[in-house]
């Protein structure tokens, strides 16, 4: 018959020894699972979208099975993951088919045989063959690509090089107690031995070999196996790192499928009342997501070798923030001993000990404020580990609770709760861009005065909203910028030209208040976004253009949680829309090579990427290139999480290395006489950043906002 004798050569009291270890381990595992899981708990609660069960389980099944997270933005890793990953499975698997033939089967119910023979078992050993191949393959290759490779995102603790080999000789041992029990028994076999084809290859180079001989080497090395499978299981729990074989899929199915770009909502005057931490000041602070993000991080380094803030010299490292709060929690809350005593909520503390403030014990000041929140390190992680948002939480406890925070915001903060914009402009200056255009403002189209002490406003319905299309939000940027201005001054040409209805609010126009969002600040953004909300529902605001992508997230992704529910479009979402249309034509011929620089919060935190393109290949003339790191992958310039406001050191600006790519772009295309070379953008906060870096740099090339170049290209005067 088609099958096997499983504990071939294995007396029964080594059949019993291997049995008690088996146990001794699992209880091993089964502790240290039931520490990660009392560790997770203790995290606060948290709410998901809602989102049916079954759509969450088939979306985190399917990225797992295919390895979509690993495999988007590395394809070679993606693959090594792939091959060590389904052979892993597929070996855990066959040992579990084993188990249930030989104990339920064959010990439990007395029968010879259950269903492990047959056709059965050799497709049982084709495939375990094949896999356990392939699982040996993707761990050489692993250890040559950290190794010999060496890329630069890849650390080599000596734990690094254990975990991978420890794996690769449970690999290789299994094989060669195959091919040497196929050596010992060829004369006795009841199959083929070739459908277990590595088994059968090994065990030809045994083959003049004794069987006392064959039967002694496959002794010790059956027990050499299985003490190293039993001892990796044993150890999985404890050795942070591999947790990520368990926790992984766990944090894929709880991703967080809100909009990328909103924060949650703090109740900060309650918070205040109640004398409440806002944000993250102790590890009692973080959710239960937060903690299963730090029991899942396999430390691949993808989030640092897309940080543009480590790519400059910073100190920060998003790797480091996790591996950091997972150090922190393991200083107090150890997986491997129980808890000496109980405070608070339920958390373990050491006796005499409080919980330790996670700024100035795990993780530095410094680290936090060199984020751009360009969202590159959650964009690439695998695994859906959110570093950002911790760094945010920690933003707001220093600046709401320790009043601790970069002194270059004293005066953000100050503008923005005094004037109502960071730049500490009065009011009156928001009218200056639109100096000889003849741009309608909303207080000149309603039927009796507006706001600001100039009379009543006008009844919700009864506004100017009924009285033009679009609310052209210009922002603070392109309304005090003298540089910015152009972009503002470009958009209402256009607007003007293909007949579009539109008014800006002129001086009632206020901060979104994303700044401070970013930087901690959540009072001052509530407090300015419910005055922008009572002044949109005075004009009965339905629609809002934007030339901001700043602005832009925040009423489409951040004012909703506090009651503004508006259409949000940003410009070159609209002028798209408007060229497909046929309400613009462009007729100017612009000679020029373009490569296009994706804004963060247009890009990445609201997946607008084809609009700014398809805009620019429709410019007669134009010829688009594109940057090496592009789209998801593009590259901050730097401005965001307010360190537009901050000072960076020479030799560390991330302006000046997003131009070094800028021009790294048009080395590869050859300049032809008379065409110029262009970075086209489409945020103020970019513009300022990269005509910045392009000035240090001495770059051949200069920086136009998309609605600059395409009012040139109407020939508008």
């Amino acid at each position: 018959m088609e099958t096997r004798e499983i504990f071939w050569n294995i007396s029964p009291l080594g059949e019993l020894v291997f049995y008690l270890l088996t146990v001794i381990v699992l209880a091993i595992f089964a502790y240290g699972i039931y520490r990660h899981i009392r560790r997770i708990l203790q995290g606060k609660r948290v709410s998901f979208t809602v989102r049916p069960l079954w759509t969450r389980l088939s979306a985190a099944l399917a990225n797992i099975a295919a390895n979509k997270t690993i495999l988007r933005h590395d394809a070679s890793a993606g693959m090594m993951h792939l091959l060590i990953m389904w052979g892993f499975i597929v070996l855990f698997i066959g040992t579990v088919i084993v188990t249930i033939e030989y104990d339920l089967f064959q010990k439990i119910l007395g029968r010879e045989h259950g269903f492990w023979v047959g056709p059965f078992f050799l497709v049982y050993e084709l495939v375990l063959d094949i896999l356990g191949a392939l699982f040996i393959i993707g761990l050489v290759w692993a250890l040559v690509r950290r190794y010999g490779l060496k890329p630069p995102q890849l650390s080599w603790k000596p734990l690094d090089l254990v975990l991978p080999l420890s794996l690769l000789l449970i690999g290789v041992t299994g094989f060669l107690v195959q091919g040497l029990r196929l050596a010992a028994t060829a004369s006795e076999l009841g199959y083929d031995p070739r459908w277990s084809p590595v088994g059968f290859i090994v065990s030809q180079v045994f083959m003049a070999l004794p069987v006392e001989a064959l039967r002694l080497w496959h002794l010790v090395l059956w027990w050499v196996h299985g003490a190293l499978a039993l001892g990796w299981i044993a150890y999985l729990p404890y050795a942070p790192k591999v947790m990520h074989i368990l926790t992984a899929g766990v944090n894929l199915f709880f991703q967080e499928i809100r909009p990328r770009g909103r924060l949650e909502v703090l109740d900060v005057e309650g918070a205040f009342e109640r004398n409440e931490v806002l944000g993250f000041q102790t590890l009692k602070d973080l959710s239960r997501k937060d903690f299963l993000d730090l029991a899942s991080c396999t430390e691949c380094g993808r989030c640092d070798a897309n940080c543009p803030a480590y790519l400059s010299g910073k100190i920060l490292s998003p790797r480091e923030i996790i591996l950091e709060l997972r150090e922190h929690a393991n200083a107090e809350f150890p997986t491997l001993t129980p808890s000496l005593s109980l405070t608070g909520r339920g958390w373990p503390a050491r006796p005499g000990e409080g919980q330790k403030q996670i700024i100035g014990y795990s993780i530095k000041p410094e680290e936090i404020w060199a984020c751009t929140t360009c969202m590159a390190c959650v964009e690439v992680c695998p695994v859906y580990i959110d570093p950002l948002n911790k760094i945010l939480e920690l933003r707001r406890s220093e600046v709401m609770i320790q009043d601790k925070y970069p002194e270059g915001f004293t005066d953000v903060f100050k503008g923005m709760d005094g004037r109502g914009n960071p730049w500490d402009m009065p009011s009156t200056e928001r009218l200056v861009w639109m100096k000889g255009l003849e741009a309608p403002v909303a207080a000149n189209l309603t039927p009796t005065p507006s706001l600001k002490g100039r009379g009543s406003p006008p009844a919700l319905g009864e506004g100017a909203g009924e009285r033009f299309e679009y609310l052209f939000f210009v922002g603070c940027a392109a309304s005090f910028d003298p540089r910015t201005q152009k972009i503002a001054r470009s958009v209402v040409k256009i607007l003007q030209r293909a007949g579009v209805s539109f008014a800006v609010l002129g001086e009632e126009e206020g901060c979104t208040g994303d700044p401070a969002r970013r930087i901690g600040h959540e009072y001052i953004f509530q407090m300015l976004a419910k005055q922008n909300i009572e002044t949109f529902n005075n004009y009965n605001i339905k629609k809002i253009l934007t030339i901001c992508p700043h602005c832009f997230n925040s009423f489409k992704n951040e004012y909703p949680d506090l009651g503004g529910q508006y259409e949000v479009i940003h410009h070159t979402e609209l002028i798209e829309q408007l060229l497909k249309e046929g309400r613009l034509k462009l007729t100017k011929e612009i000679p020029a090579t373009i490569t296009y620089h994706d804004s963060c919060y247009l890009g990445r935190y609201n997946q607008i990427f084809d609009a700014p393109r398809n805009i620019l290949k429709k410019i007669p003339g134009v010829k688009l290139t594109e940057m090496e790191r592009r789209r998801e992958r593009g590259m901050c310039c730097g401005a965001g999480g307010g360190l537009m406001w901050l000072e960076e050191d020479p030799g560390k600006r991330v302006n000046e290395l997003r131009v070094n790519q800028a021009q790294e772009a048009f080395v590869k295309e050859k300049r032809a006489n008379g065409r110029t070379q262009l970075v086209a953008s489409a945020c103020p906060f970019c513009m300022t950043m990269l005509e910045d870096g392009i000035k240090a740099k001495n770059a051949e090339f200069e920086n136009k906002d998309i609605a600059e170049l395409v009012a040139e290209a109407l020939d508008v005067p």
